[in-house]
């Protein structure tokens, strides 16, 4: 059993997941937590606790936050050591619908070459538009 838990500044975290369940559906194993503007650090760590807590019995916990180094991401980190669960978990950074999506899709557990073959794909989903050129055999 894997369960997934998104953190973030501001609403990020809540917005993927919204976005998720419209394309995914049902998203039992997966529970988000926001550092939103005012919540102060002090309380935000007390819900991630209990996240974390509600977590602690699945084989797996993944967490997906928004930045590597930033509160919520930090605090995770900290409290996964202090309940003795970093063995059974993953910390990725760099949140986004596409990271999630595939997380989502992925069966295996995420370790070794199938973790690099997760981010590889989430990293596939950056891209830009760019109108392809006309050439004069086209005209």
């Amino acid at each position: 059993m894997r369960e997934i838990l998104l953190v973030s500044h501001g609403t990020m975290a809540q917005g993927v997941y919204e976005a998720a369940k419209m394309i995914y559906g049902d998203l039992n194993q997966v529970a988000y937590i926001c550092l939103e503007e005012g919540l102060g650090i002090e309380r935000f760590t007390e819900m991630l606790s209990e996240k974390i807590e509600k977590a602690s019995g699945a084989e797996e916990i993944i967490v997906l936050a928004d930045l590597m180094g930033g509160s919520p991401y930090n605090t995770c980190v900290s409290l996964l050591a202090e309940k003795a669960l970093l063995d059974q978990s993953k910390v990725i950074s760099g949140l986004s619908l596409p990271l999630l999506l595939v997380v989502l899709l992925e069966q295996s557990k995420l370790e070794g070459h199938t973790l690099e073959q997760v981010l590889q794909s989430a990293r596939m989903g950056i891209d830009f538009f760019q109108l392809a050129e006309e050439s004069d055999d086209e005209l």
